[in-house]
């Protein structure tokens, strides 16, 4: 009880700041890891494994996971609070972006808040510590290497290019940044599909993926690509097929939405949630549940997380969902998602993938 009031204090507390200030504040917050204080934080999937909410999930190249909920990139680009996020009961977390060398981002004011329609804008820029930095600081942290069985959640990275790093450089950038976290993470991302860095979405086509897959080699099972959800019909699908021919671990569909108004930036949280959705569609429409899916974008409630479940999703990610309901929103939608799963009579996750189809 008293956990849930000093978490509900702390959320509504930073939503008085500007959104950037917020989300450093938070951060800072967590990497303090207030709730080692906790003793039933020692294990945090306990609760929702005895109210039989686990739904556990296996995705190849990242393994079994207690229940779909993971943290998207972008909200701990630095990995500076792991423990503290693991103990919110997260079941992936996606670190970075990481680019090889370190940036500071798009100019400010580059994040803005959107109460009422539960939105968020951000133009961030990909801003990091570089490869060298986080991977340390990663490796500092041993409850997290890739191989320790104890492990608490699947850490992953999403690997993007530097801005200044011209597009025939931008394989050497991804797989710079993949070699310095080899050791460490489960599983990585390449994001084409960011619509802060210049040029990034240009670089999704079937002749690029291909290459990738031919430069990666083996290492391919354990790479996700996130594409954008901006794209048309034939072109995404043309996508999916690269992927499914080059051997990757999967998609992560989808990214932020590009806007112009009432801020330039990607544009994430309620309003994505139906042309998500429909990108997850187009996807299933090819690969017919052959390639793993993690869903992103619009998750409010435990019935988003079905949405998504039903149109092919293995597991899903959340970001401004945490940003707006603050650090208890991982049990929350996992007792939404329970109910949802009930009323619509599914015994397993297992049996609600792919069902609306």
């Amino acid at each position: 009880m008293v956990r849930k009031s000093l978490a509900e204090i702390g959320a509504k507390a930073l939503q008085l700041l500007p959104p950037e200030a917020a989300h450093d504040l938070g951060m800072q917050l967590l990497a303090l890891d207030p709730l080692r204080f906790f003793a039933d934080d020692s294990a945090p999937f306990a609760v929702l494994e005895r109210q039989g909410l686990g739904c556990k999930v296996n995705l190849p190249g990242i393994g079994e996971l207690p229940h779909p909920i993971g943290l998207a990139a972008g909200f701990d680009k630095n990995a500076v609070a792991l423990k503290a996020l693991v103990r919110l009961g997260f079941s992936h977390i996606e670190i970075g972006a990481v680019t090889p060398r370190p940036q500071t981002g798009n100019p400010k004011p580059r994040l803005f808040r959107y109460r009422e329609d539960l939105a968020l804008i951000n133009r961030m820029g990909f801003n990091n510590d570089g490869v060298t930095k986080i991977s340390d600081r990663l490796r500092s942290n041993g409850s997290f290497v890739a191989n320790d069985s104890c492990a608490a959640c699947a850490v992953g990275v999403n690997i993007g290019k530097n801005k200044d790093t011209p597009p025939d450089g931008a394989i050497d950038d991804f797989m710079e940044v993949h070699a310095g976290f080899k050791d460490l993470a489960r599983f990585f991302v390449i994001n084409l599909s960011s619509p802060n860095t210049p040029g990034l979405r240009e670089l999704a086509t079937p002749e690029f993926i291909a290459e990738l897959a031919r430069q990666f080699g083996p290492e391919i099972q354990k790479i996700w690509i996130k594409f954008d959800p901006d794209m048309n019909r034939d072109s995404f699908q043309k996508l999916v097929e690269a992927t499914g021919v080059g051997g990757f671990g999967g998609l992560v569909l989808t990214n932020t939405q590009r806007v112009n108004k009432p801020e330039s930036g990607g544009l994430s949280g309620q309003p994505l949630l139906g042309r998500a959705n429909t990108v997850l569609e187009w996807a299933w429409d090819v690969h017919r549940g052959k390639i793993p899916m993690i869903g992103v974008g619009g998750i409010m409630s435990g019935g988003d997380i079905l949405d998504k479940i039903v149109r092919g999703a293995n597991a899903v990610q959340i970001y401004t969902a945490l940003a707006f309901q603050g650090p208890l929103v991982v049990a929350n939608l996992m007792a939404g998602l329970g109910v949802e799963m009930r009323q619509r009579g599914f015994s397993s996750l297992e049996a609600a993938r792919g069902a609306h189809y």
